[in-house]
């Protein structure tokens, strides 16, 4: 196996800055863009396959909320001791993101079985995150099944959409710079 670390750390940087925007609301005051987490981890996974990228794209997500908890004011709600599900949340989309890639590569033809993939996985994500939030994040007095699932309901979509529009405008990307320099398409081979 041949990495190509010159495109790994491309994409990396790439994912790293996407996130940084949208993650820090740093656009709020001019346009809202849907966070790119949950795609951020799955289109690493499918390119960057080193654990080492997983460990650093957290640590700039954890250092995003941190900052901007801490400096810019935004609500820190969401701070909780169950912050930490989000490790196999993002770890869920890292695997299926490395899975679609060993498994289905990069073909036209994948798409629809990659899209189920990323729905499960998105969806997957979702409890690991928002169940650990309510039933271990300490906001919720009598947390419950029952009172979970209606949350599903109303997070999970958007996340959803967030997550196909984002790994969509990546996977339009790489088609396209693909188209541009043939060679990418080797450095995504492994």
């Amino acid at each position: 196996m041949v990495r190509n670390t010159r495109f790994e750390l491309s994409v990396f940087g790439l994912l790293a800055l996407v996130m940084l925007v949208t993650r820090s609301h740093s656009l709020s005051q001019v346009i809202h863009l849907p966070d790119t987490s949950l795609a951020s981890f799955f289109v690493l996974g499918f390119f960057v396959r080193r654990a080492a990228a997983f460990g650093a794209l957290f640590l700039l997500g954890y250092a995003i909320d941190v900052v901007v908890i801490g400096w810019f004011g935004q609500s820190s709600f969401c701070f909780t001791p169950a912050y930490w599900m989000l490790v196999p949340a993002y770890g869920v989309m890292w695997l299926a993101g490395r899975y679609a890639q060993t498994r289905l590569g990069a073909s036209l033809a994948a798409l629809p079985i990659m899209a189920v993939l990323l729905i499960c996985a998105t969806f997957a994500s979702e409890l690991l995150s928002s169940g650990g939030f309510y039933f271990l994040g300490g906001r919720f007095a009598d947390p419950t099944l029952a009172g979970f699932l209606p949350r599903i309901g109303r997070y999970f979509p958007p996340t959803l959409w967030a997550t196909l529009g984002w790994s969509g405008l990546a996977a339009a990307a790489f088609s396209l710079l693909s188209l541009i320099r043939p060679e990418l398409r080797e450095s995504e081979r492994r």
